[in-house]
């Protein structure tokens, strides 16, 4: 399979890209209007670097190609789904579309994983989409923002495990640093050792 530090560095200009999508993008309007419903600032939108999968089925192919990235380390990474439809006309499509992105980070802050969430309220689809496990990213030992509170949750001496990233980014954005979530799996044990 691709190496790591292939896969490191795909998932980290991706959440960059991502994040320029939510900023410019006319598309990405209603995921910035989400955002401010949600009363998640500019800082923390930046700081979190959010972003915004725009609503297409080629979108990590074309954004590959010019950065020689290969079929097969989108397919390690789980950002490309191979279609079980024997009529599809392009056979890969990708995992994540139209959806506010968040970029999942290792407790050395290394982007290793998406979690993808749904704007619209549509009974249809998965609220979030998370990355499968890959090379890089086993969910039951990734907590959410642990990068970002580690300090916080020492010095303390204790750390809020909230249910979701939306949660524990408003906790940041309110002062309460500790704030750390399961990444979209029950809290393991695993996760418990971490902290």
């Amino acid at each position: 399979g691709p190496s790591k530090d292939l896969l490191y560095r795909l998932h980290e200009e991706l959440s960059i890209s991502y994040h320029r999508c939510l900023l410019d993008r006319p598309a990405a309007e209603s995921a910035r209007a989400y955002l401010a419903s949600r009363a998640l600032n500019e800082d923390v939108v930046r700081e979190f670097r959010i972003g915004y999968a725009p609503p297409v089925w080629d979108g990590m192919l074309r954004w590959a190609r010019p950065k020689k990235y290969d079929l097969e380390l989108l397919l390690a990474a789980g950002l490309v789904v191979k279609s079980d439809r024997p009529d599809a006309r392009n056979p890969y499509y990708d995992r994540f579309r139209d959806r506010l992105m968040f970029p999942i980070r290792d407790e050395q802050g290394r982007v290793v994983a998406f979690s993808g969430r749904v704007l619209e309220a549509d009974a249809k689809a998965a609220k979030y989409v998370n990355s499968p496990e890959t090379p890089l990213f086993r969910k039951g030992s990734v907590l959410y923002a642990l990068d970002k509170a580690r300090r916080a949750i020492l010095d303390a001496r204790e750390a809020i495990v909230c249910e979701g990233q939306i949660d524990v980014i408003r906790c940041h954005q309110a002062g309460i640093t500790t704030a750390v979530a399961a990444q979209g799996t029950a809290f393991t044990e695993t996760h418990a050792r971490l902290l």
